[in-house]
């Protein structure tokens, strides 16, 4: 078993208001449910939520990642989560708001990293990592263009 790594960032001015942007964000699961590849994400005690994702197989590794993560959303401009458990994948990270070039926009920014625990050999993770950090690279920037098409549209929280 060994665990493959990845981390993304990714940023993009939305046309609304921080306070409308947060909205969207602090739904986690109807927020969460934009990310590419959720199957299923559902809360659980407080501030902690059960996300299973789509199988994702390149030929050399299947993986079905099943996590469960706690969101801290204490701060106004950030809302971080961090991983719960021991799980076959792991994820941390945050959004972080704030103004937009013009008035009436917020810039949105998406930092997250993550470990998958796979049953390969060492000798082939060289070969499996960059096809996992494109993939991350590729969820992130697809959250984030929903988020912003959601938000923009005027439904925000509501889902």
């Amino acid at each position: 078993m060994v665990s493959i790594r990845s981390a993304s960032v990714a940023g993009t001015e939305v046309k609304a208001e921080p306070d409308a942007v947060r909205a969207l964000l602090l739904d986690v699961v109807g927020c969460g449910l934009l990310m590419p590849g959720v199957e299923s994400l559902t809360a659980e005690d407080g501030d902690v939520y059960h996300y299973v994702l789509t199988t994702i197989s390149n030929g050399a590794v299947s993986h079905t990642p099943d996590h469960r993560t706690r969101f801290d959303t204490a701060d106004e401009a950030r809302i971080s989560w961090e991983p719960v458990g021991a799980h076959n994948f792991r994820s941390w990270g945050e959004f972080r708001t704030g103004p937009g070039s013009e008035p009436g926009t917020t810039f949105l920014e998406i930092d997250t990293r993550s470990e998958a625990d796979v049953d390969i050999a060492a000798v082939v993770l060289p070969l499996v990592e960059p096809f996992a950090r494109q993939q991350s690279d590729q969820v992130t920037e697809g959250f984030l263009t929903a988020i912003k098409e959601r938000v923009e549209s005027g439904a925000g929280a509501a889902s």
